[in-house]
């Protein structure tokens, strides 16, 4: 994930987070910001500059230094805010933009379903949801029963749903998604803790 504040500043560090290798087939990269205006800007950037199939934005990071700048999980306390952010950031570039959320802010406080059936009017191609609160950062089980519920929120509006949270096997994986309208999985601690991960769900390995 890189920052747009430090993406803006030009930070060399963060620029090289959305260089494509070669050997990537398919590139996506996640942003994240509370600023419409910034994210208006970064996005004219990264559809001048950034070889990308799409552009995700997160706004489901759980992390204090995030969440205090107005960013990431912040954006679940402020539907309005949220709302521009993605709003800006689709109308100001020609990928596909996804759009990363968490449950909600707080624990059984659910507000996601409420807020994916709006998406494509802001012009969101795709949601992802962790099925976790900001509460509860990665502590307890992602609960997959919500995902899947959201899924069907997310249909009727026309809107593929990623799930996220806890897949880090094909067997996982796949558990996950068989029956449920979920389009796939987003992985991304699996990654660091087995980064072949991928291969195993392509391959289809138990």
């Amino acid at each position: 994930m890189a920052l747009a504040t430090n993406l803006l500043q030009g930070q060399a560090s963060e620029w090289a987070l959305l260089k494509r290798h070669p050997s990537e087939k398919y590139f996506g990269v996640q942003v994240c910001g509370g600023y419409p205006d910034a994210m208006a800007h970064l996005a004219q950037l990264l559809d001048e500059n950034i070889d990308t199939d799409f552009v995700d934005i997160n706004c489901g990071c759980p992390i204090d230094i995030i969440c205090e700048r107005g960013a990431g999980s912040a954006l679940l306390t402020r539907p309005r805010r949220l709302e521009q952010v993605v709003r800006a950031t689709t109308g100001c570039i020609s990928k596909p933009v996804i759009v990363k959320i968490r449950k909600g802010y707080y624990d059984n406080t659910d507000i996601a379903h409420s807020i994916i059936p709006q998406m494509p009017g802001w012009g969101a191609a795709a949601v992802t949801l962790h099925g976790r609160s900001r509460q509860q950062r990665y502590s307890r089980a992602a609960d997959w029963e919500y995902i899947r519920r959201c899924a069907g929120i997310a249909a009727e509006a026309g809107l593929p749903l990623i799930g996220n949270g806890d897949v880090f096997s094909y067997s996982e994986w796949a558990a996950r998604l068989a029956g449920t309208g979920v389009a796939t999985a987003m992985i991304g601690r699996a990654a660091l803790v087995k980064p072949w991960v991928f291969t195993e769900i392509a391959e289809q390995r138990l």
